[in-house]
């Protein structure tokens, strides 16, 4: 019988990635996507990025599992099957184009644009009409591509979809099931390029109780406080992803 030697942190590094972790969860529970600027960048201190990025996408597959049969009750799936379709199609094109783009450059210009656009929604802007087939095929295709050259497909994806004007269920459901398709796509392209090792997926599932105990506290929460205060978390989230990512791109840090 083969065995596998588990690179763990230190004590005080433990409890602090436990306390990272516990916060991504409750994030992710109540606003359905942002875990990822917090848990990624904490293991990246003891895993490589990419090893951090795969763990995290690991500690993701049971959290989604959770958070589906929600999502597929109140999202728009009519609306958002096209983005998703879009998606599938320009995620690998992007993880191509990686190698003749600047990931850093595309990182700086989709957390500028997303800025822009979350001031506009601050200031209480949002598409007067109902969005079209050709805007929703042209926001996944966006967020597919960015979320290949770059990995940070959900913020301009989340920003568009909180720009409709629905209500928070709605908005957080339709979230909720994107980033079930971006979960999906990442682990499809880690297996594909070999990124997964029997290690990090151990690792990424000793981490999963932790994690999905608490997406359920942040579900919990949402459903009991806060659908009022939603949107404008979402936004503030939004800002603090877009920020960290352009000031990260400088020092060519990926917290994704």
């Amino acid at each position: 019988m083969e065995f596998y030697s588990i690179n763990l942190p230190d004590q005080n590094l433990l409890l602090l990635t436990i306390l990272v972790i516990s916060v991504g969860g409750i994030l992710r529970g109540f606003m359905g996507f942002g875990p990822a600027l917090l848990t990624i960048p904490i293991l990246a201190f003891i895993y490589s990025p990419i090893e951090a990025l795969v763990i995290h996408i690991i500690m993701e597959i049971p959290s989604t599992l959770f958070l589906m049969p929600n999502a597929l009750k109140h999202s728009q799936k009519n609306d958002m099957f096209p983005m998703f379709i879009a998606m599938a199609i320009t995620i690998p094109l992007g993880m191509y184009l990686v190698v003749l783009l600047d990931p850093q450059i595309i990182r700086r210009t989709i957390s500028i644009i997303v800025l822009l656009l979350i001031g506009m929604l601050s200031y209480g802007w949002s598409f007067k009409q109902k969005i079209g087939l050709k805007t929703m095929i042209a926001s996944g295709s966006i967020g597919g591509l960015v979320q290949g050259v770059a990995g940070m497909g959900g913020p301009p994806i989340v920003t568009i979809l909180l720009a409709r004007g629905d209500n928070s269920d709605i908005s957080r459901s339709n979230i909720l099931l994107l980033m079930a398709g971006i979960v999906f796509f990442s682990i499809a392209s880690q297996l594909y390029y070999k990124l997964m090792t029997i290690e990090l997926v151990i690792i990424g599932f000793l981490a999963s109780p932790i994690y999905i105990l608490t997406t359920f506290t942040g579900s919990k929460f949402y459903n009991s406080k806060g659908k009022r205060v939603f949107k404008r978390i979402a936004l503030l989230l939004l800002a603090l992803i877009a920020i960290s990512t352009f000031i990260a791109s400088f020092n060519k840090i990926n917290i994704l």
